[in-house]
């Protein structure tokens, strides 16, 4: 496998943007409650951690048109279709989050981003797909 990450990696894999608001199904342990509007304020570029979300690779897609759980200001086609960038994965609408209400995110994956210089690393095709059922 080239550079990027490989299935060797998927025990380390985080979940971020998962909040108990979005679907009662979701693990306190996977993120809690959304973060408050502006918890996030200076601790990141918003356009460079948008971009970078945005970026991801998607490993589910969701038809559905879930509505922001913080005010109702917007809806996300897809919104809970889930990306990754290898390490850390997220709901697609957590980047929508982030641009209208720069909430907080964990400090480990803000590192991670700028060590990428908020590009999505490169990553190998088959550590995207799911293993083979048995």
């Amino acid at each position: 496998m080239g550079a990027g990450f490989s299935r060797a990696s998927e025990a380390e894999v985080k979940l971020i943007g998962f909040y108990q608001e979005m679907d009662p199904k979701y693990s306190p342990s996977w993120g809690g409650s959304v973060p408050p509007p502006q918890s996030g304020a200076g601790s990141y570029s918003v356009r460079d951690v948008v971009s970078y979300l945005k970026s991801g690779y998607p490993i589910l897609d969701v038809m559905e048109l879930p509505t922001d759980v913080i005010g109702g200001a917007f809806r996300v086609p897809g919104g809970s279709s889930v990306l990754t960038d290898g390490q850390y994965v997220w709901r697609e609408d957590l980047a929508w989050y982030v641009e209208q209400y720069n909430i907080d995110l964990p400090r480990d994956f803000l590192e991670s981003a700028r060590s990428h210089g908020f590009r999505t690393p490169p990553a190998d095709p088959d550590a995207l797909s799911m293993p083979p059922s048995k």
